[in-house]
């Protein structure tokens, strides 16, 4: 028997209502996610937290990795976060400062005992979840932090084994004006450059060194340029995952809240798989004939009696960024 027109008409009405509403389960989104590094712990987050949210979202994202700076160089990066053509990003939160200059505290020297003192500091809750949420309203929300390592550096013109060394060279910094003053401080200059831009400017010498930690200098085989490679351990890198705002309010709650606890899971284990990955980079780079120097004490003391009150005096000239460094400090006094 043919369907009357009256029923034909009712079927179609029900086939576009179950249409109209279909669950937001059967939702599918894509996120590429960005980093500049070609592995380390930055790496180590984004594959974790892809295969973590992946489990638990029942196909409704596609979560696509892409290392080495493949969706551009960081600033580029940065860019799409905030305009959404770039749905994650995760690096030192140092390159977001010209978004949110409060993002920099993280780079003041002399705060902490230790690097596990750091990560107890940054993550410790009367700090972690508001800074998280700093840039928010310039198109950024962050979604997890960690330490990756202690600040190192590495010169053209020779090892660094005392503070003396470090004056008249210009030393690639990531990006806060808080690094450069510092710099300053102790009589060199600091400029800031993209990750990419960086080790051809070092062999071409249009900069004397370069400030990072192992995790960069080993995989880029930085060894080519400087055999010496000194831990300072004055401050730490801090990388944060970030989330384009734009791209953000379009999930459903339930979605939003599955990357925020698989986010939250990281805080501890991408600061353990640094740890671990640190000795083995220690390794490689003495292994291709590298030093590694271990700052001596006596002249990391100097180094703080140089700089120690650079985050206060650059928070000092701007309320936002000041509260954000007191939250901190405290942070730092809480979690000794």
């Amino acid at each position: 028997m043919k369907p009357t027109i009256g029923l034909k008409a009712t079927l179609t009405a029900i086939a576009t209502a179950i249409a109209i509403a279909a669950p937001a389960a059967a939702q599918q989104f894509t996120m590429k996610f960005g980093t500049a590094t070609p592995k380390g712990d930055q790496n180590f987050w984004m594959a974790e937290f892809k295969k973590g949210v992946e489990a638990r979202a029942g196909g409704r994202i596609d979560i696509k990795l892409f290392p080495a700076s493949q969706l551009g160089a960081i600033p580029r990066q940065i860019e799409g976060l905030q305009l959404g053509t770039v749905e994650a990003w995760i690096g030192p939160a140092s390159f977001l400062t010209g978004v949110e200059s409060r993002y920099q505290v993280v780079d003041a020297p002399g705060l902490f005992k230790d690097w596990d003192h750091a990560q107890r500091a940054i993550t410790h809750s009367s700090f972690r979840d508001d800074y998280l949420k700093l840039g928010e309203k310039k198109g950024v929300i962050g979604i997890g932090l960690y330490t990756s390592n202690p600040m190192a550096v590495v010169s053209r013109k020779g090892a660094i084994r005392k503070v003396e060394d470090f004056k008249g060279q210009k030393f690639r910094v990531l990006g806060s004006a808080l690094e450069v003053e510092q710099m300053r401080k102790l009589g060199a200059a600091g400029v800031p450059m993209p990750l990419m831009s960086t080790l051809p400017a070092l062999q071409r010498g249009a900069i004397d060194g370069v400030r990072s930690g192992i995790v960069i200098f080993v995989p880029f085989k930085y060894w080519t340029v400087s055999k010496q490679l000194t831990e300072v351990g004055d401050s730490f890198i801090v990388p944060v995952a970030f989330i384009s705002a734009r791209w953000w309010k379009s999930l459903p709650e339930d979605l939003r809240q599955i990357m925020l606890q698989e986010a939250a899971k990281l805080d501890d284990a991408a600061y353990k798989f640094a740890r671990k990955q640190h000795q083995l980079f220690r390794s490689i780079w003495t292994k291709n004939g590298g030093e590694v120097i271990d700052f001596p004490a006596a002249e990391r003391e100097k180094l703080l009696a140089l700089s120690r009150n650079v985050g206060a005096e650059v928070a000092s000239k701007d309320a936002g960024v000041k509260a954000a460094y007191d939250k901190l400090v405290a942070a730092a006094e809480a979690t000794k």
